[in-house]
């Protein structure tokens, strides 16, 4: 009698018995086994360790050129500034990573086996930014070693003394701000559920706005650039103290990216996949 008892209690949800894929280790193995069987992953990042050394070669090759001609414009440049002024070209990949990773789960309707998989709308978003921030985390510290050695090179004598210090900042830096800029991705993804749509906003977020905004030489919008995510994580990697503390620019960027998964988990808790 016990034991008939003990079959036919019910199973609380949430315990040994509770699906796998429910968990978030579950959760974060699936989407890792989703990131890496996509030819695009690898595609991305290797376009954006591709993109960083062609723009750092072009640019410094043209300093390098500016300095040898004797030019009195010539302008002057380290090799970590050189890597890191090269991310805002190259991290356009990243930002396509991350929106495949997301936004394109939309396009193809796999967003409902996804959530029928992982149905905590925050352990999903969650599980996502737990594979998509280390591997970013690693590209951009690829990035930014390539970036700095092919700099150092062809740079040459005419490149800007820098300290081994400086440049373990650049590239660490580099790494830090790919990983949020992919994270911040995934929550303007989980928001506007568009794969042109989050790469139109990430793009005009990233790039332009910082360009309009610093060309409009009105004080207070020249002021404002300085905490936009882009320019905040450019003065976190050099290392630039002027207009605020240089950790500062990090924990920007960190807000940045927490507001746009918040309200990316608010949209997945309102609407249906």
């Amino acid at each position: 009698m016990m034991a008939d008892t003990m079959q036919l209690r019910p199973r609380t949800p949430g315990r040994a018995g509770a699906p796998r894929g429910g968990r978030f280790k579950g959760a974060v193995a699936s989407e890792w086994t989703k990131l890496w069987s996509l030819r695009s992953t690898w595609l991305t990042l290797v376009a954006a360790v591709a993109m960083q050394a062609v723009y750092v070669f072009f640019t410094s090759a043209s300093i390098a050129s500016q300095n040898e001609s004797g030019r009195a414009d010539a302008m002057q440049s380290s090799a970590p500034e050189s890597a890191v002024d090269a991310v805002f070209v190259s991290q356009l990949a990243v930002i396509t990573l991350a929106v495949l990773v997301i936004a394109s789960e939309y396009a193809t309707g796999s967003i409902r086996s996804t959530l029928q998989w992982v149905p905590v709308r925050s352990r999903m978003l969650l599980a996502k930014c737990a594979v998509v921030g280390p591997v970013l985390l690693v590209t951009g510290v690829v990035m930014g070693a390539v970036g700095v050695a092919v700099a150092d090179v062809v740079l040459g004598e005419y490149g800007t003394e820098y300290g081994t210090g400086n440049a373990v900042r650049a590239i660490v830096g580099i790494g830090l701000v790919m990983a949020l800029c992919g994270m911040l991705t995934i929550g303007l993804g989980a928001v506007l559920r568009s794969v042109a749509a989050t790469m139109a906003v990430a793009f005009v977020l990233l790039l332009i706005v910082p360009m309009i905004l610093q060309m409009s030489k009105v004080p207070a919008l020249e002021k404002a650039v300085d905490y936009l995510p882009s320019m905040a994580g450019q003065r976190f990697m050099l290392g630039d103290s002027e207009h605020y503390p240089d950790w500062m620019g990090l924990g920007i960027l960190a807000v940045w990216t927490a507001a746009l998964l918040t309200a990316g988990y608010l949209v997945l808790r309102e609407r249906d996949a």
